[in-house]
């Protein structure tokens, strides 16, 4: 009898996870275009005008690199601005930033009002209260450097029409230790397995986190920047994709970023992300559904409801695995007690699925570094232990998501930066 109960389960659970496999297909597929070439674009029939913004509380030990990395762009210099966003005119902020031609400095007002999209939005509305002729508005991070090229490759997406284009993010630190190897992946496996393939197939690109232009046309049809939860990214791209903003992905334009290095940094860094996540679906999530199943146009109804349940595969996925899991150490428990000679078949099942799904995550984590190794600056000792670690990495989201949803308020926590690199050698 036990043993018909193990089988007969186990027959029931093997169904759901061919209906997982099932939800999961079209990222299964995504992830397989992302081997075919990225998309390129003509060199652009105009050069044109851009703004540059920097929020930069507490950031001079950064802030010189990106300034650096704007004045080294071979893109033409008087077709730049660039403002960095400081919280007081004391910063030592301020004076670095005299020493660069085209550089400007905002200083917030409204301090009460904490996050990143009130940064941007201040600046903004400063800009558009006077005379000025930007076509676009590029946003990056203080301790972000841009690649030579950044700049003149993003006006070759922009020359194409797009309202809104997203770089290549690089890591400028993956050999300090394996979490801001594994932290880096993450952002490789965004890039490459995401938005590459959203953009050859015309869908929607998904911002995360910096790098990216916006059309001077949408900033003033907003009146400023009007994204301020706790990932303002992400309010960002369920807007565009409500509203059908033209965007693409530009992997030759490439910047680098500053990953944390220790699990506090990550744990908060994290949550943040899935606070912000639940923040953005409860503005945007009832609106995106309704517009989706309007939407009489294929390509976007589909985009528009791909952002809506996107993260429903995968949740009840990995739902079904824990299910399967704690149904076996159950019926195990039952086995011992009853006294059954087999009782040791659950344990069997719940150790196979682990080491099977641990397995599959180095398996995927092996093959995005081989995939992306001109662009992941590993040595072969770290990305052994990047492949070892980052099932664990990203395994850890769990109970980050389930301690961000269990916290009543999350704020923004800022990482301190003091990462270099010589842009030159990339």
């Amino acid at each position: 009898m036990f043993f018909d109960i193990y089988n007969i389960s186990n027959y029931v659970f093997y169904a759901l996870f061919a209906f997982c496999f099932f939800l999961l297909l079209f990222k299964i597929v995504l992830h397989f275009t992302a081997i075919l070439p990225g998309k390129r674009f003509p060199k652009a029939k105009e050069e044109h005008k851009f703004a540059i913004l920097i929020p930069a509380r507490n950031e001079s030990k950064v802030i010189g690199q990106i300034l650096d990395s704007i004045q080294n762009q071979t893109y033409n210099k008087d077709k730049i601005d660039t403002y960095v966003i400081v919280e007081s005119k004391d910063d030592p902020t301020c004076n670095i930033v005299k020493k660069y031609p085209r550089t400007h400095v905002v200083v917030r007002q409204h301090l009460e009002l904490k996050g990143k999209g009130y940064a941007l939005d201040e600046a903004m509305q400063e800009i558009l209260s006077k005379p000025h002729d930007y076509e676009a508005y590029f946003i990056f991070d203080a301790d972000n450097v841009l690649d030579p090229h950044y700049i003149e490759e993003m006006n070759k997406t922009f020359d194409q029409g797009y309202e809104m284009a997203l770089g290549y993010r690089n890591s400028k630190n993956w050999n300090d230790n394996w979490i801001s190897a594994c932290s880096g992946i993450t952002f490789s496996i965004y890039s490459t397995f995401n938005n590459r393939p959203r953009s050859r197939l015309g869908l929607g690109i998904h911002v995360c986190g910096t790098g990216y232009y916006v059309s001077a046309n949408i900033v003033e049809r907003l009146d400023g920047w009007k994204f301020f939860t706790l990932t303002e990214d992400y309010e960002f791209t369920m807007y565009s994709t409500l509203n059908n903003v033209k965007s693409t992905y530009n992997e030759n334009a490439k910047f680098y970023d500053e990953q944390p290095t220790t699990m506090k940094q990550s744990w908060s860094q994290r949550i943040r992300w899935c606070k912000g996540y639940t923040q953005a679906n409860k503005i945007y999530q009832a609106k995106m559904v309704k517009a989706g199943f309007k939407d009489k146009k294929r390509k976007t109804k589909f985009d528009k409801l791909m952002l809506a349940f996107g993260v429903v595969p995968l949740a009840f996925t990995l739902a079904t695995i824990f299910a399967y899991q704690a149904y076996n150490i159950t019926l195990m428990i039952v086995g011992l007690v009853l006294g059954q000679a087999i009782w040791y078949l659950p344990l069997i099942s719940v150790l196979g699925s682990a080491v099977a799904l641990y397995v599959f995550l180095m398996l995927y984590t092996a093959c995005v570094i081989i995939a992306e190794h001109k662009n992941i600056n590993l040595t072969f000792w770290r990305g052994l232990v990047c492949v070892i670690t980052n099932p664990i990495f990203m395994l850890l989201y769990i109970p980050i998501f389930c301690h961000a949803m269990c916290k009543k308020e999350v704020k923004w926590v800022a990482i301190e930066h003091n990462k270099t690199m010589n842009i030159s050698n990339k």
